[in-house]
């Protein structure tokens, strides 16, 4: 099923609507490349080389004890939390694939439910932080700047939902900007 939309409409790069998609864009493949670059690293470095939810100080405070000791005492668990990140980056980049594909194949060529698929779903895996935070205060282990870390791209994803929106607007009146 396709949706109507005016097929005269022509990309452009450098347009809202080509700013809204780079950024959109940018955003799949970031998810891509962690997708890939975690479970590397884990299972090439171990569970102590990378932080697995919040931060390396934050993850191991809730854990009462650091990633290396898990290593070295408990290689059950540290095989799990290894094998459990694998299947959260499996996620993330079947996300990648569906989302990219959304911006490219729907967003790009005018559609505008594209544009509020993405928007959505570039911004709420960043809901799913609440409660997690909410887990790590429960244990009175201070999340330290993370707010801030999430912030830009959440920040990034909403400027590139305004750019698409004012794109795909600008588009539809004519307006070349």
């Amino acid at each position: 099923m396709t949706t109507p939309r005016d097929t005269t409409i022509p990309f452009r790069w450098r347009s809202g609507l080509g700013l809204s998609v780079g950024l959109f864009l940018a955003w799949g493949l970031i998810n891509a490349a962690l997708a890939i670059y975690v479970p590397y690293t884990l299972h090439t470095g171990g569970v102590a080389s990378l932080p697995l939810v919040l931060t390396t100080e934050a993850d191991e405070a809730l854990l009462g004890r650091t990633y290396a000791t898990i290593a070295a005492d408990d290689q059950a668990l540290a095989a799990y939390l290894v094998a459990f990140m694998d299947t959260m980056c499996g996620q993330m980049m079947g996300f990648a694939v569906a989302y990219t594909s959304v911006v490219w194949f729907g967003l790009r060529t005018g559609h505008i439910w594209a544009l509020w698929v993405s928007a959505v779903a570039g911004l709420v895996a960043f809901v799913y932080f609440l409660p997690i935070l909410d887990l790590y205060a429960q244990y009175s282990v201070p999340a330290g700047n993370f707010l801030g870390f999430i912030a830009v791209p959440v920040v990034a994803v909403a400027v590139a939902a305004a750019l698409g929106w004012y794109g795909l607007r600008a588009a539809a009146v004519g307006v070349s900007h």
